[in-house]
């Protein structure tokens, strides 16, 4: 057994569990405010759209997604502690399964989401599940990534928070990549603090006064524009059509 393997195998209760805390039914409510915060704006007006997570973990995005109403969200995660969790709250459409294998055989989506996934990859592994999520979506179908972000300061804290984590990317790497795939209409976000409660609300504002302080090293060195500078990034792309 490799050592991925291994650290899949007990992904949950030797990383997520004393990292984040164990997935509940009150935790799934507060998720529920942050997707709709950071992935709101991203989702079809068909409600029967065909949506999927891809590395779902414990289901709370395709939790969130159904009870907003699409009823064929669903989600795909390669770790059993993951999905027996996501079964223990009752959330359904989550499969055990390879991401690769999963996109092999389903086509037609409208959204696919891939959150916190393709820095468990190798640079050509993502290339090859960048293409296979290309050739799933339907015609003008999106793809949404949430990915660490290389500019941010602190990226290592999330870089390096995984030993399974290979790679981190820029606003200017991810939408090269998806470029060369063929995606169109590309952009990408900053990942702040979603507003949950008062002590978000206070850290989301303390964060939009650091984050100008932040920016400034890079554009004293450089004189570049907009940088991102928040942990992870949040990427979307079109397939034409």
């Amino acid at each position: 057994m490799n050592f991925k393997d291994a650290l899949y195998k007990s992904y949950v209760s030797t990383h997520i569990a004393h990292r984040k805390g164990l997935v509940d039914a009150s935790k799934l409510r507060c998720q529920s405010s942050g997707f709709r915060q950071h992935f709101g704006n991203h989702l079809p007006t068909d409600k029967s759209a065909q949506i999927a997570d891809l590395g779902c973990g414990s289901g709370g995005l395709v939790w969130w997604l159904q009870h907003s109403g699409f009823v064929n969200s669903k989600g795909v995660d390669g770790s059993p502690e993951q999905v027996a969790l996501a079964h223990q709250l009752g959330i359904d459409g989550i499969t055990l399964g390879d991401v690769f294998e999963f996109l092999d055989k389903e086509t037609g989506y409208s959204v696919l989401f891939a959150r916190d996934l393709i820095e468990h990859f190798d640079k050509q592994s993502v290339f090859d599940f960048l293409n296979k999520c290309f050739a799933a979506l339907s015609p003008g179908g999106q793809l949404v990534l949430q990915i660490p972000n290389a500019e941010s300061p602190y990226f290592g804290r999330v870089r390096y928070g995984d030993f399974t984590h290979e790679l981190a990317f820029s606003a200017s790497s991810i939408s090269q990549l998806l470029g060369a795939v063929g995606f169109t209409g590309i952009e990408v976000h900053p990942w702040r603090p979603a507003i949950t409660g008062t002590k978000s609300l206070i850290r989301y504002i303390a964060w939009r006064l650091i984050e100008p302080l932040l920016k400034l090293p890079i554009y004293i060195e450089s004189g570049g524009g907009n940088r991102i500078v928040t942990m992870n990034l949040i990427a979307v792309a079109r397939k034409p059509g």
